[in-house]
């Protein structure tokens, strides 16, 4: 039984990692977008959108009250954009300082 789970885990990491790749791979915005919209439902890509929402108004400094008011969104989920953020060499942090400049 754990081989099979362990088997599962790695199955799901490597997926994971190509979807990764098939993404850095895009050659435009609008194909990546296609490519999600086929992936997840429009649930899903709600949900992904307003936590990346969450983590730019964290880092702009947006209290997580405000955010989770603003876009209807639990606080759980908001606290786990703020870790991310405040980790060291955070890639939220990296991708966002980018986007300043």
């Amino acid at each position: 039984m754990f081989l099979m789970e362990e088997t599962k885990e790695a199955a799901t990491a490597q997926s994971f990692n190509e979807i990764c790749k098939i993404l850095s791979e895009c050659q435009s915005p609008n194909e990546a977008a296609e490519f999600l919209a086929c992936l997840c439902t429009p649930a899903e890509r709600e949900d992904f959108s307003k936590r990346w929402l969450s983590v730019k108004e964290l880092y702009k400094g947006t209290p997580q009250r405000e955010i989770a008011k603003k876009f209807n969104m639990s606080l759980c989920k908001i606290t786990r954009g703020s870790k991310e953020l405040r980790k060291e060499n955070s890639a939220f942090k990296k991708i966002l300082d980018k986007s300043q400049n």
